[in-house]
C-alpha cells in the first residue's frame, strides 16, 4: 500500500472511531443521567459530586471500549455487549473445589471477577473486582459485592444471595452482556452500569484460551 493510501486508510479509521466514541458517550450519559435520577433520598447529598465526576468515567469508559479487542460484538446505540445467550447460566459448570483452588492459586487485588446472583428466582452474573484479600482467613473482598471465601461462598447477610465464581469465557461473556434466567428462561439482558463497563474493557480475553494468566 502507498503512503498516501495509508495515510488515507487511517483517516478514514479514525473518523469512525471518532464517530463510535461520541455515539458511545451519548449513550453513557443519557444511562447514568437516568440512573442518577433515581438515587434513593439518602444519596441525594452525594449527587453534585457524581455530577462533577461523570464527564471523567464517562470519557475514559468510552475510549477504552472503541480501543478494546474483544470476540463480543458492541452496540453503540445502547452501550451494551452482545453475544449469543446460552439456554441455562453457566454459572453451574462450576464447583466449590475448582473455585477455591483457583483463587489460592490466583487471587489478587485488581483481578476482575464474576459474580453470580439469584434474586427472586432471577439469575444474572456481574463483574467485579477484588480489592482485598485475606490469606490467614482464605477469603476476600470485592469491591461491590462485599467478603467471599476462597470457595465462592458469601460471608455476610448483604451478599446472601451472590456466589463469586472463578473467571472463564462463558461467565465473563454471560456478564459482559448482562444476560439473565428466570425459571431456567432466558430473559432480555440487563444494562451494565458504568463501572461495570470500565471492568469490561480491562479483561484479556486471551486468558481464556490458555491456562488462566492474571
Amino acid at each position: 500500500m502507498k503512503k498516501r493510501d495509508a495515510d488515507q486508510h487511517q483517516l478514514w479509521q479514525d473518523e469512525a472511531q471518532s464517530q463510535a466514541y461520541t455515539e458511545l458517550c451519548n449513550a453513557l450519559y443519557e444511562r447514568e443521567i437516568a440512573r442518577l435520577s433515581k438515587l434513593p433520598p439518602e444519596l441525594l447529598p452525594t449527587l453534585a459530586k457524581r455530577l462533577a465526576s461523570l464527564p471523567f468515567y464517562i470519557r475514559r469508559a468510552a475510549e477504552r471500549i472503541v480501543q478494546h479487542p474483544s470476540p463480543l460484538q458492541f452496540d453503540g446505540q445502547n452501550a451494551s455487549w452482545l453475544a449469543r445467550q446460552s439456554l441455562v447460566c453457566p454459572a453451574k459448570e462450576q464447583g466449590i473445589e475448582q473455585i477455591e483452588q483457583f483463587y489460592r492459586k490466583y487471587a489478587k487485588k485488581a483481578l476482575i471477577v464474576p459474580v453470580y446472583q439469584q434474586h427472586q428466582g432471577l439469575e444474572s452474573v456481574w463483574l467485579d473486582s477484588v480489592d482485598e484479600i485475606d490469606l490467614d482467613g482464605s477469603r476476600l473482598h470485592c469491591n461491590e459485592h462485599g467478603w467471599f471465601g476462597f470457595n465462592g461462598t458469601p460471608l455476610s447477610a448483604d451478599n446472601a444471595d451472590k456466589f463469586l465464581l472463578k473467571p472463564s469465557k462463558s461467565l465473563m461473556t454471560a456478564a459482559c452482556s448482562g444476560h439473565q434466567w428466570l425459571n431456567a428462561e432466558r430473559k432480555p439482558p440487563r444494562l451494565l452500569s458504568l463501572r461495570e463497563l470500565l471492568l469490561a474493557s480491562r479483561l484479556n480475553w486471551q486468558n481464556f484460551a490458555k491456562p488462566f494468566q492474571p
